[in-house]
């Protein structure tokens, strides 16, 4: 009898610290999940395509095939996707790009649409929704939803007559943005635009204007963790004072080919800024 109940008390012990193991790596899984929220993004920026320059062609199915590869949540194209405004080239890039068979998002840069010299956004924006089942209305400013927890805002700095280099949002887009920062104070949110806020080096040629309004919008919010740029074919990140990251994209036309592919780790629970957020920027040449 004692053998037996021996044995029973040595089964009830390894059961019970069998179960106690177990609730212990469930627990362990449970705040690893909670604190290892991902979200994986690419950027391509200032591709300046050009129908008359076939290489072009053959780098963005290079291009095409590293997104596949890397599968990211989503790609935005940054801006100056044609290096100059016409129609045969937005088509031409369009198709270019159109087996990333990935959801991918398009931003105007200064040099894709323009009244006086080329196509207008209208245009533009009417061939880009053609063929990208992403953007099915034709609207210069736009948001999406990548996931449960980030709002991503696309804006439009460009000019609408004449070409320039010089960068600006309306008013009216910046007040459609803080309404929109305001209605989702627990979305974290990531802003895209072609001409950068915070530059990667000073040129004022190409700097935006009137950027104190944009400014105060971003103060006022905490939710913002990342605006994203190109416009100066310089790769930077830098942070505010606000701790929001702002990303500088290398232009892919330039050698050796390449964009960044981002990477967001976050846990929304505990965020209350955005340097709560880290924040992965590679390079990768195609």
């Amino acid at each position: 009898m004692c053998r037996k109940q021996y044995r029973k008390d040595i089964i009830m012990f390894k059961n019970k610290f069998l179960i106690i193991f177990c609730l212990l790596i469930l627990s362990f899984i449970n705040i690893n999940t909670s604190i290892a929220d991902e979200l994986t993004f690419a950027q391509v920026s200032d591709v300046h395509y050009n129908i008359d320059e076939s290489y072009m062609d053959k780098y963005l199915f290079f291009l095409s095939s590293s997104l596949r590869k890397k599968n990211p949540d989503f790609v935005v194209f940054l801006g100056d996707n044609v290096d100059k405004s016409r129609e045969d080239d937005v088509i031409g890039f369009m198709q270019a790009i159109h087996s990333i068979r990935l959801p991918y998002y398009i931003v105007l840069g200064n040099n894709d649409a323009h009244r006086l010299s080329g196509i207008e956004k209208d245009v533009y924006l009417d061939i880009v929704t053609t063929f990208n089942r992403n953007q099915e209305d034709k609207k210069l400013y736009y948001y999406f939803k990548p996931n449960s927890d980030f709002i991503c805002v696309v804006l439009d700095a460009t000019p609408n007559f004449a070409p320039s280099k010089h960068g600006e949002i309306s008013d009216e887009q910046l007040d459609w943005l803080d309404k929109l920062l305001t209605k989702n104070p627990k979305k974290l949110f990531i802003i895209f635009h072609h001409c950068p806020l915070i530059p990667p080096r000073v040129e004022y040629q190409l700097s935006m204007l009137n950027t104190e309004k944009y400014e105060s919008i971003l103060k006022k919010h905490s939710n913002v963790v990342i605006v994203s740029s190109g416009h100066y074919h310089q790769e930077l990140v830098t942070k505010d004072k606000n701790g929001i990251r702002h990303i500088s994209a290398p232009a892919f036309k330039d050698m050796p080919y390449s964009y960044q592919l981002i990477k967001v780790i976050y846990d929304k629970d505990s965020y209350k800024t955005p340097e709560d957020v880290q924040i992965i920027v590679n390079r990768i040449k195609v």
